[in-house]
């Protein structure tokens, strides 16, 4: 008996891998301007996503922009 976890009920048209390139860019600049003023997790929540996801979209971020 397998039991498939999900971490939230999301249709996948909401989902950010369907999402476009520039599209995707969009996301992750509002992903971090909303961690930097909200916090990490309300942001995950957010946007349906882990913290680490966040965590590791600002770490990409940070590291291109120096």
């Amino acid at each position: 008996m397998s039991t498939e976890y999900r971490l939230y009920d999301v249709d996948d048209s909401e989902l950010y891998r369907n999402q476009s390139k520039e599209d995707k860019k969009k996301i992750q600049l509002e992903i971090i301007e909303m961690a930097k003023q909200r916090g990490i997790k309300p942001t995950a929540r957010y946007f349906k996503t882990y913290p680490s996801t966040v965590r590791g979209i600002i770490k990409r971020y940070e590291k291109n922009d120096k």
